[in-house]
């Protein structure tokens, strides 16, 4: 029955040790997650840079010709740089959002089968123990009689052979 603890806490020890290595991932996940939802947001920003940019340019080339930029086809083009760019920015934003959502889910998953190995462990432990315990009943033990003088002479009067005293047998 030790030697079935023993072997118990063994396992007990190398799915605790594989139950780490699956909660590592589930962190390496979501790190990976916020680098990826990063970049999208850096892309995000780029896209507003940008919009502002065209803007800039289409109010000065406006001016530059002495036409207003807030009216004919200088609005026309701002709106559109706007329209866009706004489209680029709810691109970059939903990718953000979704490459959060991605990684959560995997250290999610992640979890959930480091929880799995932990409980699949305990019980195989106390299987093992409780197997051992009833294989180890199954042997039966020592004799339940106590020795008591009447044994002893009986077993004293039990003749055993021997070639080397003469007159005996």
């Amino acid at each position: 029955m030790g030697i079935a603890a023993i072997s118990g806490m063994a396992s007990l020890k190398g799915a605790q040790a594989q139950a780490a290595g699956l909660q590592a991932q589930a962190t390496q996940a979501r790190l990976q997650g916020k680098q990826e939802a990063l970049k999208y947001k850096q892309q995000g920003v780029a896209v507003l840079d940008n919009i502002l940019q065209t803007m800039a340019s289409v109010n000065a080339r406006a001016g530059a010709g002495n036409i207003d930029p807030r009216s004919g086809s200088a609005k026309a083009l701002r709106e559109y740089a706007q329209a866009k760019g706004a489209d680029e920015f709810y691109m970059s934003r939903e990718g953000q959002i979704m490459v959060m959502r991605q990684s959560e889910l995997q250290a999610l998953e992640y979890g959930k089968q480091a929880k799995a190995i932990m409980q699949a462990a305990k019980i195989q432990a106390v299987a093992n123990i409780a197997m051992a315990g009833y294989q180890g009943s199954l042997l039966g033990g020592a004799p339940s009689g106590a020795v008591t003088p009447t044994t002893m002479q009986q077993a004293a009067s039990v003749r055993i052979y021997d070639p080397l005293a003469p007159g005996r047998y």
